[in-house]
């Protein structure tokens, strides 16, 4: 007789038994079959029932192994996973753990609801709290420990061990560093995306120095985060209005609080509303939008105050200024600047997501990559922005794909890169102003242009998934992890 186990708890099983019988002798209603499958010979009901009872329960994970699983799920969350891929990575790493689980992601935390037996004093239901960060570094060498997981090829123990090593690695870059790129990002940005010239090219950069400092102090002071927005614009808000009648504008306010803009943080929320993760979406869209209408108080509330100091009432911006220069996307200088922009700003960013020099050839050439077609794709075609950003995406998650394809290793870092060009993280913020200053139809147009490049942008990653890997989304049995 074969007993197959379906991770019921004896004691329940027993007690099923008991009434059962009971029924059976007072004359109750027929004996169902319970949970428990025999093959063999028929029986009376209560000796099954019995005989059911006597099998002994399945034997739960080993408590470090569902341990291994919750630290892996930290991890991945601290050190910049795709959300979006979150689910299905896990799950399959608690498929090769042996530990049925169903997993349910929500922006800064993930719940775990564990449904076989599990070993005593472990919960069913386990949240892991983590604020996501970057660090491309750990990342890869954490990617390559979860493809040995899955593919049987390391055991638990050593993948413990492992994972403590990724825990204890040192930074690519310190802290020091990443401040140091943010006048650079803000240079270089404002020549390549807000109409600046050499001039305005170096106040972004001594601007941008600002929200640099403040980030050393709110490392210091975590307080200070809960308003580091808005006194940061603040901060360059006020400067910027002093210096308007010499230097233009809205490129200065633009490109100087580029490192904030969350660019990425609404792609990130569109992917996931695409994927069919609502929740974690329209949650991070919302953050989106209270995060950028902090920045434009920020912008709009220094400017009042400054322009009641010296006379001009109360204005939201310096008066004129609308007329002063333009912050379209061209270039106000040689377009031969962009052969030096385009690798300082990829370098830059590359320093804030922490990765090391050994990603940095791949992530520029793909993070130009991007940007040449975007480029070419609105100096040739002259195309709108949404096809701009498509094209232009679509060209990156080839290129990631088959280099991941290629190397079996990790090509998230250099998705990355290309992306952090193409978010539209500008568009939304003038939107905001121009609601602030009262332009309605061009608010509109603002807002609109951002929510379908965003769409463009995660549905062109998407769809080079499908290209390069089919519609299982597997890297020799490895969901991807990569967008």
């Amino acid at each position: 007789m074969v007993v197959i186990c379906e991770d019921i708890p004896m004691a329940v099983a027993r007690s099923a038994a008991t009434r059962m019988s009971d029924e059976m002798r007072l004359g109750g209603s027929p004996v169902r079959r319970s949970s428990f499958v025999l093959v063999g010979e028929a029986q009376d009901p209560i000796q099954e029932l019995v005989a059911e009872s006597t099998k002994p329960a399945c034997t739960p994970p080993p408590i470090d192994t569902i341990q291994l699983l919750i630290d892996l799920n930290d991890a991945l969350l601290a050190y910049g996973t795709p959300t979006h891929r979150m689910e299905a990575l896990v799950d399959a790493l608690g498929e090769s753990l042996h530990i049925p689980v169903k997993v349910y992601y929500l922006p800064t935390y993930t719940l775990l609801h564990f449904l076989g037996p599990l070993p005593p004093g472990k919960r069913e239901q386990h949240i892991v709290k983590t604020r996501g960060g970057w660090d491309f570094d750990k990342l890869q060498v954490l990617h390559a420990l979860c493809k040995d997981l899955i593919r049987g090829r390391t055991n638990p123990a050593g993948a413990k061990k492992k994972l403590q090593d990724i825990r204890n690695m040192r930074d690519a870059w310190s802290e020091l560093w990443i401040v140091a790129g943010y006048p650079v990002s803000a240079a270089t940005s404002a020549i390549m995306f807000f109409n600046g010239n050499g001039w305005d090219a170096l106040a972004s950069g001594l601007l941008a120095s600002i929200p640099g400092g403040m980030r050393l102090i709110a490392n210091r002071f975590p307080s200070l985060w809960w308003t580091y927005e808005i006194i940061c614009c603040a901060l360059i808000s006020v400067i910027a209005a002093s210096i308007s009648s010499t230097r233009c504008y809205p490129s200065l306010l633009l490109s100087s609080v580029v490192t904030l803009l969350p660019g990425y943080t609404v792609t990130a929320s569109v992917v996931e509303i695409l994927t069919k993760n609502v929740i974690s979406g329209a949650v991070r869209l919302c953050y989106t939008v209270v995060y950028l209408a902090a920045m434009a108080y920020g912008l709009t509330l220094a400017p009042l105050f400054y322009n009641v100091a010296v006379g001009n009432g109360f204005l939201r911006r310096p008066p004129g200024v609308e007329n002063a220069c333009t912050a379209e996307q061209t270039i106000a200088v040689s377009h031969l600047w962009l052969i030096l922009c385009v690798p300082l700003y990829i370098a830059s960013y590359n320093i804030y997501l922490k990765s090391p020099l050994r990603q940095w050839p791949v992530m520029t050439l793909i993070g130009a990559l991007g940007y040449g077609i975007s480029y070419l794709s609105k100096r040739i075609w002259h195309a709108p922005p949404e096809i701009n950003a498509f094209t232009s995406a679509l060209g990156i998650g080839l290129a990631s794909n088959i280099y991941a394809r290629a190397t079996d290793d990790l090509s998230f870092h250099a998705i990355t890169a290309g992306v952090f060009i193409q978010v539209p993280g500008s568009w939304g913020l003038r939107g905001m102003l121009a609601l602030a200053y009262q332009e309605y139809d061009r608010s509109l147009y603002w807002n609109y242009s951002m929510l379908v490049i965003c769409v463009g942008i995660g549905g062109a990653l998407l769809m080079s998934n499908y290209m390069v890997w089919g519609f299982r989304l597997k890297n020799r049995r490895v969901p991807l992890t990569d967008f």
